[in-house]
């Protein structure tokens, strides 16, 4: 007679666990809610039972207990490993290295952006000072010219009165004139 093995008398000590819960739950709870606990349950048993029995374990050659075999598999796959590590390890050093050197670029690059930026903001800065002072200048150089415009202009109306107040006057001279012309040729 064969004897079973664990795994299945776990799967089926599992199963028959969760179907006497599923049928206490019924009889607790009763109704509908009863017979949703109890199929939950049972569900979760025949879940749990088909997993003990998929999981499996290799079994090992004769002779060989799974402690030795462990053990010879980790010395066999250390160097291999290592090797691995090694590379992985000399790749990620190769790019840290670079990283290292593009962020050096970086920081130079910046660093350089920053003076430029501090020449051209004082470049600016006086350029607008300077600007400021051509415009104090030009303003100034117009209400001297608005100036001189008015006192032109009021120098030129009063030649323009006087001029008019002397034609005014030499027609009325000459007004006179043609009257004793006319009064002499009228003798």
């Amino acid at each position: 007679m064969r004897i079973p093995p664990a795994r299945t008398l776990a799967a089926a000590g599992t199963a028959g666990v969760g179907a006497a819960v599923a049928a206490a739950a019924f009889l607790i709870v009763r109704g509908l809610p009863g017979v949703l606990y109890a199929a939950g349950i049972g569900l979760a048993a025949f879940v749990g039972a088909v997993a003990i029995l998929a999981g499996r374990t290799e079994e090992a050659p004769f002779g060989i207990t799974p402690s030795e075999e462990a053990s010879d598999s980790a010395t066999a796959s250390q160097p291999s490993r290592w090797r691995r590590k090694k590379h992985v390890i000399a790749e990620l050093e190769a790019e840290l290295a670079a990283t290292a050197f593009e962020l050096e670029e970086h920081r130079r690059a910046l660093a350089n952006l920053a003076t430029q930026l501090s020449r051209e903001a004082d470049a600016a800065h006086r350029n607008a000072e300077q600007l400021g002072q051509r415009i104090q200048e030009l303003e100034a150089e117009r209400d001297g010219l608005l100036e001189l415009v008015a006192a032109e202009r009021e120098r030129f109306e009063q030649t323009l009165d006087q001029l008019g107040g002397g034609l005014g006057r030499h027609g009325n001279e000459l007004a006179e004139l043609e009257r004793e012309l006319e009064a002499l040729i009228a003798r």
